[in-house]
């Protein structure tokens, strides 16, 4: 068996983020949502062997930096979509309508367990005044077990 490793590259803030949402006897956690502008990176692919319910794997050890390689936030619940825009097509005098892939975009969402807010300054930075929105890097890897 082997662990799974995939990188998400040059990925920017997507759609509603949570800034605060505190309940009293919860842990403090964020949910957020980033468009990823590179296709991902398999660095490891994923190899769960034969099936066996003793070495089922789990998801852990997420990792977020910015574009500088610095640290921001550990993360280890992740999802990552693919979702394609796919056109009709229908050619003169043929019934069948064909399917025809456009483009492609990648989705990757994940929640943080908030332990600082180093994440939230950077991305909250890139709206002053003569500063760019930064553009981070997400690891993720599910470990297998041995």
């Amino acid at each position: 068996m082997s662990d799974g490793r995939y990188v998400f590259r040059n990925c920017i803030p997507d759609g509603s983020i949570d800034v605060v949402n505190v309940q009293p006897g919860e842990i403090l956690s964020r949910e957020w949502s980033f468009r990823v502008n590179m296709p991902p990176e398999l660095q490891e692919e994923l190899d769960g062997g034969e099936w066996d319910p003793r070495n089922i794997l789990h998801g852990k050890d997420g990792e977020l930096y910015d574009e500088e390689g610095n640290f921001l936030a550990e993360v280890n619940t992740f999802q990552a979509q693919m979702n394609f825009n796919t056109n009709d097509y229908q050619a003169a005098g043929n019934m069948v309508v064909w399917g025809i892939t456009t483009g492609y975009t990648f989705t990757l969402t994940f929640t943080e367990t908030i332990v600082r807010d180093k994440m939230l300054v950077k991305i909250l930075n890139g709206f002053k005044k003569g500063e760019k929105m930064p553009q981070l890097n997400f690891t993720g890897v599910l470990r297998a077990h041995d």
